[in-house]
């Protein structure tokens, strides 16, 4: 009764009386009712989830670490570390996946799970950082409504997940996959067709890291998750066809004649880019063309039936502006030995897939993998062919996105399309480096032409037996180009022209200021090396020449590329030929490709070479002993000039002369100057020269080049040359009035001159001799292709000569009845 007395009087001291106490325990018991029908745990299923390194009282040495009450499903998962460490999934007691089993990839890592029996159906691997169709594929054709799905990342998954991919997951209950950016971590338990937000999933964002932190959550749920309604909604499906559309007659598509019993006509029409439509003709009938059948941009595809060449459906597919996973899907459904006809109008490469060009190779294509921004395609193929088709063709655009060439072709097509073996041509490549270059690169207009910009660089097998093992093609070739790009455009193209070359031993020494020329030294295969700046073309050339012989510590010679020069076809051959006498004769300093005398008029013996005492350059070969003895830490004395401007390789200090061709075998564009007074720069570029455009030219009397044999051969040569006399010259030494030289029909062998002078240097009457005739000649210079005192040249189909009296030792042929010219 104490007792009694004692809680009915705190009762009503604190509640007023029973009736109070009882009404705030119905209001209690009321509210606890509406959080319960209105919270996750009645909508969502029952469920407990916390984090892998909370305690609980629940965390157990079971399996996965969790014990949950009779009638809900454990589980535990933790989303892949970075990409070394495996993401772990484990489901009752059972691991599925785990850095152990060391069966997970990059990408999703799914276990799917009968709802009823709570059996594991399967487990599967996505890389959606490379493509979401096999996941979507899977999705729509293994995963039925209500399935229990458990899916974790592993290093990156959102790369190629897309808008179907992520709807995937808003089809099992996801609120936060909209969120997941490149290499964030995501883990999702859910079913197919649930509610979205009824999910369990977690999400971290990888923020300023290379990936984000794991999850780890551990946990306990009942089934269902939440309401489970239809997931067809957010799963993509096959296109629907709509009724064929009949278009115009055609007869024959096109063709001459009716195809065979067998076959069908078909034709084929890209279409003008985006002003006219494609079209495509079956068996006489156009059925795509304008307003005919949705023709237009991306994928006009029509499906042929094999039996009847009855059409079965046409579709569109727009993969400019949307993905192309309808695309797959359509493919994906073909029956066996559907023909199928598919032309690309305007673009339809920017949002096609790998997955869907797999499924073109799959029917015999050979060049969708090529198909690139506006480039268009057609092609006819087949499910189930064996090989590749030959109905297939493609052009490409321009590298600035000009319009590609239209394709139109009409052909007869077997029920039975027979696979050809090996990929048929083409018809032209894409050249993707280039392209780029001159998408970047302004300037280059002949290099950059449509025409020419997929035009593959390759170089040229060797052809002439005659040159197999011939060290030349042993030399590294050093280029130095100047700022005119287009003309080192022209060298870079001479030199991969050239049979034999090699060009892993060619290098484009480039000024650090002009890095395009190193990219476009790339797009050869060239080797490149940049030079520190220089102020001008001499400097960088010394630069270059010290550069190059380093590079190249165990090379005995080096050939040099000046800027601006255009290589002949034979420029290769001419060295190699030349490099047999210069590497037997000591007294030979190397070999240039580029001879003063050579005019139109003054040169003209492809076969012949001279032995001079200048050094020409231009385009060279350059002996490592001529380097080191007269080259080396001297360069500011020996060469502080333009190479054809009177290098010091040749006078008193120097032993040693250098082989010239009497055609040349590099061409130098016209010389472009300020100086107006540099009448020897007119004389040497801007006169009409003679390059040999001919391949395959051999030299004749090579032997006779040798330091012990060459004078003999003159010595031959002027014993029996007729002469020019004083009479024949004397308008044009005079002066009087222009006189075109000729030598007289009766003078059929080589002829000579021999002239007068009062000392070794004395050139005045050398010079006149040499503007008669034509060769270089400036006033109170030196002539050039001096030997010894005479000069060799060739004039009106003969060897001319002309000698003075300073060379005593060729001088003495002169006719003792011959009154020398003075």
């Amino acid at each position: 009764m104490y007792i009694y007395r004692k809680v009915r009087r705190s009762t009503i001291r604190r509640f007023g009386g029973y009736r109070k106490l009882i009404l705030c325990t119905i209001l209690v018991m009321l509210c606890m009712t509406l959080y319960y029908y209105r919270s996750p745990v009645l909508n969502n299923g029952v469920r407990q989830v916390w984090d892998g390194n909370m305690l609980s009282k629940n965390s157990t040495d079971a399996p996965c670490g969790v014990r949950c009450p009779v009638g809900q499903a454990s589980f535990m998962i933790k989303t892949g570390t970075g990409m070394n460490v495996a993401p772990t999934v484990c489901f009752n007691g059972r691991v599925l996946f785990s850095p152990e089993l060391q069966n997970a990839a990059r990408g999703i890592n799914a276990v799917f799970i009968d709802p009823d029996t709570l059996e594991i159906k399967d487990q599967q691997t996505f890389d959606t950082y490379l493509d979401v169709y096999p996941l979507l594929r899977y999705v729509r054709e293994k995963v039925p409504r209500n399935t229990l799905v458990l899916a974790v990342s592993y290093d990156e998954i959102s790369e190629g997940l897309k808008e179907e991919g992520k709807n995937v997951f808003i089809a099992l209950g996801s609120n936060l996959i909209s969120k997941v950016q490149f290499r964030d971590a995501f883990m999702i338990i859910g079913q197919m067709g649930l509610s979205q937000g009824h999910a369990i999933e977690f999400h971290k964002s990888r923020e300023a890291s290379a990936f984000a932190p794991s999850i780890e959550k551990h946990g306990c749920f009942g089934l269902p998750m939440g309401p489970i309604g239809n997931a067809e909604d957010f799963l993509p499906s096959v296109q629907s066809m709509g009724a064929i559309q009949p278009g115009r007659d055609l007869m024959y598509c096109g063709l001459k004649s009716a195809c065979e019993d067998g076959t069908f006509s078909v034709m084929v029409d890209t279409g003008d880019g985006d002003r006219s439509a494609p079209k495509i003709c079956v068996s006489g009938k156009i059925i795509v063309d304008k307003q005919v059948n949705d023709a237009g941009r991306g994928f006009n595809v029509v499906i042929i039936d094999h039996v009847s060449f009855q059409v079965k459906s046409i579709s569109r597919f727009d993969t400019y502006s949307k993905d192309s996973l309808n695309l797959e899907f359509f493919l994906d459904k073909l029956e066996p030995d559907d023909i199928v006809i598919a032309v690309v109008n305007d673009d339809g490469s920017r949002k096609l897939s790998l997955h869907a060009k797999e499924l073109f190779n799959q029917l015999g294509s050979s060049m969708v993998q090529n198909l690139k921004f506006r480039d268009v395609w057609y092609f006819v193929g087949q499910h189930g062919i064996k090989g590749f088709t030959k109905h297939e063709k493609i052009s490409y655009a321009g590298y600035d996105g000009a319009w590609p060439k239209i394709l139109h072709n009409s052909f007869c097509v077997n029920k039975k399309l027979e696979g050809l073996k090996v990929a048929p041509d083409p018809g032209g490549y894409r050249n993707e480096g280039r392209r780029a270059f001159c998408k970047k690169y302004d300037g280059y207009a002949d290099f950059c032409e449509g025409s020419k910009i997929d035009k593959m660089i390759s170089p040229v097998g060797l052809v002439d037996k005659n040159l197999v093992n011939n060290p030349v093609f042993d030399v590294p070739i050093i280029i130095i180009p100047g700022m005119d790009h287009n003309a080192l455009v022209r060298t870079l193209e001479t030199t991969i022209m050239q049979p034999g070359v090699r060009p892993s031993l060619v290098t484009v020494m480039w000024d650090e200021k002009t890095v395009e020329h190193a990219e476009l030294a790339d797009l050869f295969k060239y080797n490149n090396h940049s030079l520190s700046g220089s102020l001008n073309y001499i400097d960088q050339m010394q630069k270059a020449l010290t550069t190059g012989w380093e590079l190249h510590t165990e090379a005995k010679y080096l050939i040099v590329l000046e800027e601006e020069i255009v290589l002949a076809p034979d420029f290769l051959s001419f060295l190699g030929q030349s490099l047999v006498v210069v590497d037997s004769d000591a007294s030979l300093l190397g070999v240039s490709a580029w001879n003063y005398n050579g005019y139109d008029t003054t040169s003209g013996d492809r076969t012949l070479a001279y032995r001079v005492e200048e050094f020409p350059g231009l385009g060279f070969l350059l002996k490592r002993s001529v380097f080191d003895t007269y080259m080396k830490n001297r360069m500011s004395v020996c060469c502080s000039k333009r190479v054809w401007n009177n290098w010091a390789l040749a006078g008193e200090e120097v032993v040693g002369e250098i082989l010239i061709p009497d055609v040349s075998r590099i061409y130098r564009q016209p010389y472009q100057t300020w100086n107006t007074n540099e009448d020897y720069l007119t004389e040497l570029f801007n006169k009409p020269r003679l390059t040999n455009l001919e391949a395959g030219m051999n030299l004749k009397g090579l032997s006779h080049l040798m330091e012990s044999s060459y004078d003999a051969l003159l010595h031959k040569k002027l014993a029996s040359a007729d002469v020019f006399t004083a009479d024949m010259l004397k308008n044009c030494m005079t002066g009087k009035k222009q006189q075109i030289l000729y030598v007289p029909i009766e003078k059929k062998s080589d002829f000579a001159v021999y002239f007068e002078q009062s000392s070794p240097q004395n050139f005045t009457i050398s010079n006149e001799l040499c503007r008669c005739f034509g060769l270089y000649s400036v006033k109170e210079q030196r002539p050039k292709n001096l030997h010894k005192g005479i000069i060799r040249f060739y004039f009106d189909r003969r060897e001319g000569f002309l000698v003075g009296s300073s060379s005593e030792e060729f001088y003495r042929h002169k006719p003792p009845d011959y009154k020398a010219i003075r």
